[in-house]
This record gives structure tokens, sequence and C-alpha cells, in this order.
């Protein structure tokens, strides 16, 4: 199926730099020993915005207006995975694909920082 609409363009547009952090577990080797996971950095793009004000409204006090959505092509982030940017920090608490039917997946970032803006 074709997608309908493409949204590249106006994503790139807005889009800033932030780092993605994800743990990779750790495993047991052919020999049964245990291999310690690792924490990847990557750097990444995408448009990472303030949520509506209707959003946070409406989340009954789940969401604030320290949550952030963002847009993305490319490659999917995994939920858990830990995004920086401007020296916050945001956890991936879930994503919607739209893969059928445009080129992106929209994330919702919960903030990891008190109200101090230091993290946690």
């Amino acid at each position: 199926m074709p997608q309908i609409y493409g949204f590249e363009r106006l994503i790139k547009r807005y889009s800033v730099p932030f780092k993605l952090v994800s743990e990779v577990d750790g495993y047991y080797d052919g020999l049964g020993e245990w291999k310690q996971g690792t924490t990847l950095t990557s750097d990444m793009t995408g448009a990472l915005v303030p949520l509506p004000a209707r959003a946070v409204y409406q989340s009954g006090g789940r969401l604030t207006q320290r949550d952030r959505q963002l847009y993305k092509t490319g490659d999917e982030i995994p939920d858990g995975s830990i995004i920086e940017y401007k020296g916050h920090r945001y956890k991936v608490e879930s994503w919607t694909n739209f893969g059928d039917y445009a080129d992106f997946n929209a994330y919702l970032l919960k903030s990891m920082s008190n109200f101090d803006g230091e993290v946690e």
C-alpha cells in the first residue's frame, strides 16, 4: 500500500538535533558466561514540539507542560529509550506508527527532569 501523506519535508524543516540513549540488554554467550549490557548513544534529528495545552489538560495530570511530542522519519525508536535535548532528558513512553499512511512516527516523551530543571 503506498503512503498517502508525505511529511518528510515538513518534519525536516522543524527538526532539531538530539541524542538517543538506548540500553542493550546483557546476554549469556555460547560458553554460558554473562556479558554485561552496554549503553549506546547516537545523534539524531526530529521535530521535538511541546504538547498542545488541550492534551495536557485532558490527561488528568498524567502529562505536563514539560513533556514533549517527537515526530521523526526513518528508523523506529524503542520504548524506554532516553532522549537528551538542551540539557533535558525525556523517556519514550509510547509511539504511534503512521507507516501505513505517512512517512513518520510520533513519540510521546515524558520529562525526566525535576522542577528545578536538574536531571534525576
